[in-house]
């Protein structure tokens, strides 16, 4: 790749994240990109053709441990200048405590907030020092402050996530980084559905420019995609 910015995009391949990727490289970055499957990943793949040289295509599945220690280490030396980590899942359809079993919890746990805190620790030396961003794809819905009721499994895995992130920046502090904890509004993807209000270009755009606008904040923030600071 060229001597440009470089950011990994953990779970790249379709929603949100293959539309950061669009973002950033709409902005001149170069993209080192995760999927489960990448040969599956046909717009991902897409995107790699139009942009030669400016897109890798790694693969990673965050509900496999070993997967996340193996990916991690296959990037020791290389650097970036900031990391989204993207990855998660709905959970099961109930979405309710009452009818949740141990496997179901573990599973949502898991992909949605140990792994993405596993994987941002293992990559805490891969940044920049000064103005690296580490960030993650969280939601509104793990305020703890904001809660409105409904989609609890989900919200408690956001939350956890909002909890180990925070407890991942007091380990930050001194290497001179920046962490994000972004919302990235309620997007029409199959996760948020065709009805929700935000379209998944404006959120990767927004989410886009908060990352970048965060660089040498050195300081960990809950905010949406247009930068507003959300109650924890």
């Amino acid at each position: 790749m060229a001597d440009r910015s470089v950011v990994l995009i953990v779970g790249a391949n379709r929603g949100i994240g293959l539309g950061v990727v669009q973002s950033f490289l709409a902005r001149g970055w170069d993209i080192v990109a995760t999927a489960r499957q990448p040969g599956a990943a046909t717009a991902l793949q897409a995107l790699a053709g139009q942009n030669p040289g400016r897109v890798e295509i790694l693969a990673l599945d965050m509900g496999v441990p070993a997967e996340v220690d193996r990916f991690a280490a296959s990037l020791a030396g290389r650097i970036f200048d900031a990391a989204l980590i993207n990855a998660g899942v709905a959970g099961p359809a109930h979405r309710t405590a009452n009818a949740a079993t141990p496997e179901e919890i573990g599973a949502l746990m898991f992909v949605n907030a140990i792994a993405p805190t596993r994987l941002g620790r293992l990559l805490l030396n891969n940044l920049t020092s000064g103005s690296g961003v580490l960030a993650y794809t969280s939601s509104i819905m793990g305020s703890v402050a904001l809660n409105a009721g409904g989609h609890e499994l989900y919200r408690a895995s956001k939350a956890a996530l909002n909890s180990l992130s925070r407890g991942l920046y007091a380990e930050m502090r001194g290497r001179d980084l920046t962490l994000l904890t972004l919302h990235p509004g309620w997007v029409r993807t199959d996760m948020g559905g065709s009805g929700a209000p935000v379209g998944v270009d404006e959120s990767a755009r927004g989410m886009t420019a908060v990352i970048v606008a965060a660089a040498g904040s050195r300081r960990h923030a809950f905010l949406d995609f247009q930068g507003k600071e959300l109650a924890w």
